[in-house]
C-alpha cells in the first residue's frame, strides 16, 4: 500500500459492537496490521475523513489515534499525519524505539475498569441521581458513603468507625493531610531508606527532612528504627508495610507488632500507606489495628481502579477528627462525591471485587513473566504491578537506569527513591504499561539482554 493509498484508502473492515468505539478502531487497526493489510510507513486517513466514512465522531477517532499511539502502533508527525509503525514485538531489541517505553510509572494493566465505570455512571444519570450529589457535603464526604466504605475496609483485624474516616482526592492527598496534622515546617520524618517517591515529593513541598532507616528483606527494620528516632529525635514515621514501593517487600505481622511496640516505647506517631494491600486476597493485619491510636491510616481506589480515579481515604486518630475536618475544609473543601458514589455502587454491586479479582490475576500474570525472566527476583504469592530487580556486584542502579535509557526503555531511577547517599542493589521494574504479556516479555528480555554484558562494554559501544 502506497503513501497515498493509505492516506485515502485504509478503512476498518469490521467495528465490534461490544466496549467503547474508540476501542473497536483501535482493534481493527490492530488487526489490519497484523493482517498485513497495513505496513510500516503507511499514513492514515485524516481524523475527520475517516470519522466520515465510518460514521463515529471526530473526537472518537481521535482518541483511538492517540491509544493507537500510546500502544506504539502509530506515530505522529506534526504537520503530515499519522503513520503505521511496527509493534514493539516485532522489532529487532538491537533497533532503536521511536520513543522510550515508560517501565518507571506504575499503572494497572487496562482490564473492565473503563466499560463498568461507563455503565456505572450511566445508571446514576438514568436514575436521576446525580443532583444529591452535586450539592455541598460534610468536609469528610458523603456521611452513607462514609459509613458503607467504612465498612468495606473493616475485617476481623481492623475495625473503621465511619467518624474516623474521611474520603479525599487519592491516598497523596490523604498523607499530605496526615503529615500537616502531626508536623509543622522543619520537623523530621522517619523513612525507609528507599521509599515512596510521592512521599518524597510531599516532604519536600511541607519543608521537612527525611531520616532513613535502615531496611532488611522485610523492609523497615525495628532496631535501626529506635536507633534513627534516638538519634534524630523525629517523632513521625511513614512506613508501606505491604508490597512497599519501590523493593515489593512485605512484613510479617511479628514485625508489624515490632514496629507498633516501637512506636509506643519512642512515642512515635505513624503514618501507613496501605494502598496495595487489595492484591492480597486476605488483607495483612494493619500496624493501624495494633496501635490504633497513634496510626494514621490510609488506602486508594486510584491504585485497584485507574489512576485518575482520585479517590483516597484517610483513617486519623479519634483525637485528630476535628483538625481533620478543618484541614480538609482547607485543602479540597470535601473529597468528590461523584467517585465516592461510585465507589459505593461498586461495592453494593459486587464490581469492587470483582475488579480486585482482576488486577490480582492481571499482576500474578506479569510478575511471572518478570520472574521467568529474572529468576534471581524475589517470588511473591501476591505481586503488584512492579517488581524489584536485584543486579549484579559489577552494576550499579544508576548505571543500569542509564543503559536501559540507551535503550529506550525508562526504570524508575535510584533517586526517586533514595533517602540516603547510599545506592540501592536493585531497581523497581514496572509491570502494567506494556499492553499484553508478550510485549512486556521482549522489554524485559532487553533489560535481561543488558545485564549479560559488563557496562565498561555497555558504555564503551554506546
Amino acid at each position: 500500500m502506497s503513501l497515498d493509498d493509505g492516506i485515502l484508502g485504509w478503512r476498518p473492515r469490521q467495528l465490534t459492537s461490544e466496549g467503547p468505539r474508540y476501542l473497536a478502531l483501535v482493534n481493527a487497526l490492530e488487526q489490519d496490521i497484523a493482517d498485513g493489510r497495513l505496513s510500516e510507513g503507511d499514513r492514515l486517513p485524516p481524523h475527520r475523513d475517516l470519522a466520515r466514512e465510518i460514521s463515529l465522531s471526530v473526537g472518537t477517532v481521535s482518541k483511538a489515534y492517540q491509544e493507537a499511539e500510546q500502544r506504539g502502533m502509530v506515530s505522529s508527525r506534526v504537520g503530515q499525519g499519522t503513520f503505521v509503525r511496527r509493534r514493539l514485538q516485532e522489532r529487532p531489541q538491537s533497533a532503536a524505539r521511536y520513543e522510550p517505553v515508560n517501565l518507571a510509572l506504575n499503572v494497572p494493566v487496562e482490564g473492565n475498569e473503563a466499560q463498568i465505570l461507563s455503565n456505572l455512571f450511566a445508571e446514576v444519570t438514568r436514575e436521576n441521581d446525580l443532583r444529591p450529589l452535586l450539592r455541598y457535603h460534610p468536609h469528610g464526604g458523603v456521611l452513607q458513603h462514609r459509613e458503607i466504605i467504612a465498612a468495606s475496609i473493616s475485617d476481623s483485624s481492623l475495625t473503621v468507625e465511619p467518624t474516623r474516616i474521611f474520603l479525599c482526592n487519592g491516598a497523596q492527598h490523604a498523607l499530605d493531610v496526615a503529615l500537616r496534622l502531626v508536623t509543622k515546617p522543619g520537623d523530621s520524618v522517619l523513612v525507609d531508606a528507599f521509599t515512596y517517591s510521592g512521599f518524597k515529593a510531599i516532604a519536600a513541598a511541607n519543608h521537612l527532612r527525611l531520616v532513613p532507616v535502615e531496611m532488611d528483606a522485610e523492609g523497615l527494620d525495628p532496631d535501626s528504627l529506635k536507633q534513627a528516632c534516638r538519634q534524630s529525635k523525629a517523632r513521625v514515621l511513614y512506613c508501606m508495610p505491604t508490597l512497599h514501593s519501590p523493593t515489593a517487600r512485605t512484613m510479617s505481622l511479628k514485625r508489624r507488632q515490632q514496629i507498633a511496640e516501637a512506636a509506643e516505647e519512642l512515642d512515635i506517631t505513624i503514618v501507613e500507606d496501605d494502598v496495595y494491600g487489595f492484591f492480597f486476597s486476605e488483607r495483612p493485619v494493619p500496624i493501624a489495628s495494633l496501635a490504633p491510636t497513634r496510626t494514621f491510616y490510609t488506602t486508594s481506589y486510584s491504585k485497584c481502579i485507574a489512576p485518575g480515579f482520585r479517590l483516597g481515604t484517610l483513617t486519623v486518630p479519634a483525637a485528630y477528627i476535628g483538625q481533620t475536618d478543618l484541614l480538609l475544609h482547607a485543602s479540597a473543601w470535601y473529597g468528590p462525591p461523584m467517585l465516592s458514589e461510585a465507589v459505593v455502587r461498586l461495592i453494593q454491586n459486587g464490581k469492587l471485587d470483582e475488579l480486585y479479582r482482576e488486577r490480582r490475576k492481571q499482576a500474578k500474570e506479569r510478575y511471572g513473566v518478570f520472574t521467568s525472566t529474572f529468576p534471581n527476583a524475589e517470588k511473591l504469592q501476591s505481586p503488584p504491578f512492579y517488581g524489584w530487580l536485584p543486579l549484579p556486584d559489577e552494576w550499579t542502579a544508576d548505571q543500569f537506569t542509564a543503559a536501559a535509557r540507551a535503550q529506550s526503555i525508562l526504570v524508575t531511577p535510584p533517586v526517586a527513591s533514595a533517602v540516603s547517599e547510599r545506592e540501592p542493589r536493585g531497581v523497581r521494574i514496572c509491570l502494567g504499561a506494556p499492553k499484553d504479556a508478550r510485549d512486556l516479555s521482549v522489554l524485559l528480555h532487553s533489560l535481561r539482554e543488558i545485564l549479560t554484558r559488563h557496562p565498561v562494554n555497555v558504555f564503551s559501544v554506546a
